[in-house]
């Protein structure tokens, strides 16, 4: 079963010609923390951006970004974050971890430009500049 997630779009306002969109999905992470193994539920958001729309008027097509996505958010729920950073669970490092992982993905012209998490405490994000 596929698990659809809500994706926006909208213009930047300043940048001509830029547009954005944002696609979300819910994710678990688990890591490693004075030796007990502990999670946290969160909602994964990307925002991608182009210069141009595609023929059909959209600034991504859809499936490819819900399987990247659903991918990536099966690695995080297979494993502990610790195996795949190699270093003590940080915010920064699980959310430089997805960075890498997205931008390995996408092989087109779409720039990423922001990756955030959405949960319930504070959200936490990383921003492109």
């Amino acid at each position: 079963m596929r698990t659809a997630f809500p994706i926006y779009s909208w213009r930047k306002p300043g940048l001509k010609n830029s547009f954005f969109v944002t696609a979300r999905i819910p994710c678990k992470v688990t890591y490693m923390e004075e030796g007990q193994l502990k999670g946290d539920r969160f909602t994964l958001a990307v925002t991608l951006s182009s210069r141009e729309l595609d023929k059909d008027g959209f600034v991504v097509d859809f499936d490819p970004v819900q399987q990247m996505l659903e991918k990536l958010r099966d690695q995080l729920e297979a494993k502990p974050l610790d195996h795949f950073t190699g270093s003590p669970f940080s915010m920064k490092s699980l959310l430089t971890f997805i960075h890498q992982q997205l931008d390995e993905s996408i092989k087109t012209h779409h720039i990423i430009q922001k990756v955030y998490l959405e949960g319930d405490r504070e959200g936490f994000g990383l921003e492109v500049n």
